[in-house]
């Protein structure tokens, strides 16, 4: 049997400020504080107007879980900031 090896995903969201990328890190901040899943492990931090994302897991399905969860979050947190303009 193979060991499997750790797999890990960046991604970088350019917002139109640094007041809205630190809004959405607000948002989702809950969510990654207090992942359930001992399979991965995440990063978020926000640098001027882009909010980046690292994730490293312990295989690819548990990868593509944690990056659909993380990318909806970041989505719906913008619907609602823009709904509250």
């Amino acid at each position: 049997m193979k060991a499997l090896k750790q797999v890990e995903a960046q991604f970088e969201i350019e917002f139109d400020s640094q007041i809205e990328a630190g809004i959405i890190l607000s948002a989702i901040k809950p969510e990654f504080s207090d992942s359930p899943s001992d399979r991965t492990m995440t990063e978020v931090r926000c640098e001027e107007n882009v909010l980046t994302i690292d994730i490293k897991a312990q295989d690819s399905p548990s990868l593509r879980a944690a990056l659909n969860s993380y990318l909806r979050w970041v989505i719906l947190s913008q619907q609602v900031l823009e709904l509250s303009r």
